[in-house]
């Protein structure tokens, strides 16, 4: 394949041979130091839980126990998923005996290491050719502190990165202990003492599998201690292969789940993991001896690598890099250096610029082939569900109108029902919705060719549960499995989350914007956007001015559907939402919520405003951090379980009939505690409020009382008050989310490409403003604020409650729970009628 580069700063053009630079050598190893384990979570991201890894593992553990299925026999876990012929199986060393002295149940893990470790690294013959197991269990993966740092027991590394992860600081005690570097990783096994340890348990010959539960402690992880810490044995295997699969262009992975003399294999990808039976390795140790043998024999592919990646060139790493600068100069006002090196740092590590290539939808050929992408905006949180990545991607193609785009790498939902994304921005756009992205190219990933013909990159775990008897059906009967395909979406709008606001002008002005195209989504597109929340609106400059104000777009609607006759949600499947900013009523439990509507979606628009104020503007009350993250965490975090069912929303509920939260907040500047006051009484009226203040909680009504507010107070909003209400405080630094202290992550790496050939690149409490009514008079004239005035208003009451509401798990898939496990009440009914009690959960 021959590309062109065209040299930055220059017009002259240079042609090379890609495949023959693809072919020459190993990617380039990227040492990523500035990244955080997080769980695809809610509570992560915005919430203001202990953030401590084994809150983690827990949280992590109760969102896979819904994702995982077993157990598979251990002879067709092998033939399925790591083929081999017979040939080469007969090749594999003799292993009799090469785990002896390891005990069912042991002392310490640390005398399980040595003897894995010495059957593993055979000096005889390689049981596993190309790949040495390294002790890393006392090295961890502190790339930003202890917090968050991950050491699987035992990691296997190829042999050529060796060198990379070995031990300089003089804690390694013997051959076999390295550091860990989980963006190395090949696999990992995971080692608890004993057998009762083990996190998982096999069925009776004589049990019901359709009421079994496979993954121990599930079914009573509230009940006992032990339950709860096998449930925090399995988040740590959750988190290892998230991370695996979050610092490595990948498309699923493996492991081994040790437990005494007893090993599983685990299996992986974006719809869940599979898990076989228990075996023992000690008495049969050529199960595991296999596994191993015949994973040094697969190809990248079938190890789990995505094949549509490969490393940059020095070439085209200067172009990206160059282009990145000039777009970041565009966008704002890099007279500061530190806030121009802040931003780079964002999306770009020397070194360490990867090529994607980019699908084409059906038979028409994508506008754009390949982009330039190093470090993601956004990268996957958890091992299943969307796992999106989004990225400040540059346009290699020297004749390309705009260099710098937004590139979205998701996966997608596969089922009945499902709309590509790509499909519903274009049919936005063409009904007149403002302030979305325009789509530039759109489609499925290919993964490779099947018969002739090319195959798409799609989950398989949810195949196993339709056509197998072995799978335990009991964890699975509450959600739905879904498949996904890999999916590559590419937009015109590369901008800055809301979070990165310069202030309280800012703030306003850009809900605004995605305020707009929420409700003319709804009004003219016919859709509910369903998931806003900070990170769904993007700021964004067209006219390089950055003294100007910044406009909003609103983002990520994969998780929109149309409404019915009703105006309510016509979806089959539950979105994944952000747990903090979904409305009160949909946070109860099953039997009470009612049917998505548009006025839930404006209540989340409330609640955005109501964080961004608090995380990022400037406070006088509460001064006190203990009030401050009370506030936070009841009003947005707090969360209970109901017969296996997330419920919340208690904070928001109190803040709506009596301002319980919202009026121990004063801010400095009065205009924004204003406008959430006047909010708050459209949306739920005080006891006490006069009657024209009901019946105001529509689309019109808060248009025309925002294009108001902006017009009247536009001159005295403040634009550059930006500040950090959170990291000010230490004593918060346990509890901070993501959101609000984010730092460059790392790049992405692929696969290595040494055995690479088939692939192509291819104000004061209580303060008040009128209500203006809807006539013509009260809207300004300024195009920039142009109103709603020209859609017309549907009708916005929610029916009773009907059919179960869409609101979906705070986990990435949309078929999960709902909702994180932060501070965890149990529900629990004590008669036969619907009487509800109550219990916390320490």
């Amino acid at each position: 394949m021959v590309r062109s580069y065209v040299t930055p700063g220059s017009t002259q053009t240079t042609q090379y041979d890609y495949d023959d630079y693809r072919r020459s050598g190993p990617w380039p190893v990227p040492l990523p130091d500035v990244y955080l384990s997080r769980n695809e979570n809610s509570a992560q991201t915005y919430g203001f839980d202990p953030k401590d890894a084994d809150s983690r593992y827990k949280r992590l553990g109760v969102d896979a126990s819904r994702v995982t299925m077993g157990p598979m026999p251990v002879t067709d876990f092998l033939e399925e998923f790591l083929p081999a012929r017979k040939a080469l199986i007969k090749l594999m060393p003799r292993c009799k005996g090469a785990f002896n002295g390891i005990k069912a149940n042991n002392a310490n893990e640390s005398d399980i290491y040595p003897i894995l470790l010495k059957g593993l690294n055979s000096s005889k013959k390689s049981r596993c050719p190309g790949y040495s197991f390294r002790d890393t269990s006392n090295h961890p993966d502190q790339l930003e502190g202890k917090l968050g740092s991950i050491k699987p027991d035992i990691i296997c590394y190829a042999d050529r990165y060796l060198p990379e992860v070995k031990a300089h600081n003089g804690k390694g005690t013997n051959e076999w202990e390295s550091v860990t570097r989980i963006a190395f990783a090949e696999t990992f096994i995971e080692v608890k003492t004993n057998q009762s340890d083990d996190h998982y348990r096999d069925p009776p010959a004589n049990a019901n599998r359709n009421d079994f539960h496979f993954v121990c402690g599930e079914h009573a992880r509230s009940l006992s201690k032990t339950a709860d810490n096998l449930m925090q044995y399995l988040g740590q295997n959750v988190a290892y292969a998230t991370d695996m699969c979050a610092r490595q262009h990948r498309r699923f992975c493996f492991s081994v789940s040790v437990s005494g003399s007893s090993a599983r294999l685990v299996r992986w990808d974006r719809c869940g993991a599979i898990v076989s039976e228990a075996f023992d390795y000690v008495a049969k140790p050529e199960l595991l001896c296999e596994f191993f043998w015949r994973f040094a024999h697969l190809s990248d592919e079938q190890r789990g690598y995505d094949m549509t990646v490969q490393p940059a060139t020095t070439m085209e790493e200067a172009l990206f890099k160059e282009a990145i600068i000039e777009h970041i100069h565009g966008q704002i006002d890099c007279s500061k250096l530190g806030v121009f090196r802040e931003v780079l740092d964002v999306h770009y590590m020397p070194g360490y610029v990867t090529v994607v290539s980019i699908p084409s939808t059906g038979n028409t050929p994508s506008p754009i082939t390949h982009l330039l992408v190093s470090r993601p905006i956004v990268t996957p949180l958890f091992f299943a569900g969307r796992c999106t990545r989004t990225y400040w991607a540059v346009n290699p193609d020297p004749d390309a109108q705009q260099k710098v785009v937004l590139l979205k790498d998701t996966w997608r939902l596969n089922g009945r029902g499902s709309e590509e994304e790509g499909g519903v921005l274009r049919a936005l756009e063409a009904s007149g919705v403002p302030n979305i992205p325009r789509v530039l190219c759109a489609g499925d990933v290919m993964e490779g060719y099947s018969e002739g013909k090319l195959r798409t990159d799609e989950t398989i775990t949810r195949n196993y549960l339709k056509t197998c008897a072995w799978p335990c059906r009991r964890p699975l009967l509450r959600v739905r499995l879904v498949n996904r395909v890999h999916y590559r979406l590419v937009l015109d709008i590369a901008g800055f989350p809301l979070l990165s606001l310069f202030g309280t002008h800012e703030l306003l002005h850009s809900t605004y914007d995605a305020f707009r195209a929420l409700a003319a989504g709804f009004n003219l597109g016919r859709r509910l956007h369903r998931d806003v929340h900070p990170g769904n609106i993007i700021l964004y400059n067209h006219t390089n001015n950055t003294a100007g104000p910044r406009t909003g777009y609103l983002v990520d609607w994969d998780n929109s559907c149309a409404i019915n006759g009703r105006q309510h949600s016509k979806d089959i499947y539950r979105p994944s939402c952000q747990w903090q900013f979904v409305a009160k009523d949909l946070l109860q439990g099953e039997d009470v919520k009612p049917p998505h509507d548009i006025v839930h979606d404006m209540e989340s628009i409330l609640y955005v405003v109501l964080y961004c104020g608090l995380t990022r503007l400037p406070l006088t009350q509460p001064s006190n951090p203990v009030t401050f993250q009370s506030i936070m965490h009841n009003m947005f975090d707090i969360a209970c379980e109901y017969e296996e069912t997330h419920c919340g929303g208690f904070g928001k509920v109190s803040n709506g009939k009596n301002r319980q939260y919202t009026k121990l907040i004063v801010w400095e500047a009065p205009e924004i505690g204003q406008w959430i006051n006047t909010v708050y009484d459209m949306y739920l009226p005080l006891s006490n409020a006069p009657p024209q203040q009901y019946g105001q909680w529509t689309v019109g009504h808060l248009d025309a009382f925002w294009t108001t507010f902006l017009h009247n107070n536009g001159g005295i909003l403040r634009r550059s008050d930006r500040t950090d209400n959170v990291m000010k405080h230490k004593s918060l630094a346990t509890y901070a989310p993501a959101s609000v202290t984010e730092r460059p992550r790392q790049a992405t790496i692929g696969a290595p490409s040494t055995l690479r050939t088939q692939s192509t690149r291819t104000q004061k409490p209580g303060a008040q403003v009128s209500l203006p009514t809807l006539s013509a008079a009260t809207r300004p004239p300024s195009s920039s604020l142009s109103s709603l005035s020209d859609i017309t208003e549907r009708s916005e009451s929610p029916e009773p409650v009907g059919h179960r509401s869409p609101v979906g798990p705070a986990v990435g898939g949309d078929s999960l729970t709902p909702g994180p496990s932060m501070e965890t009440l149990d529900l629990r009914r004590s008669t036969r009628t619907r009487k509800r009690t109550w219990k916390y959960i320490s």
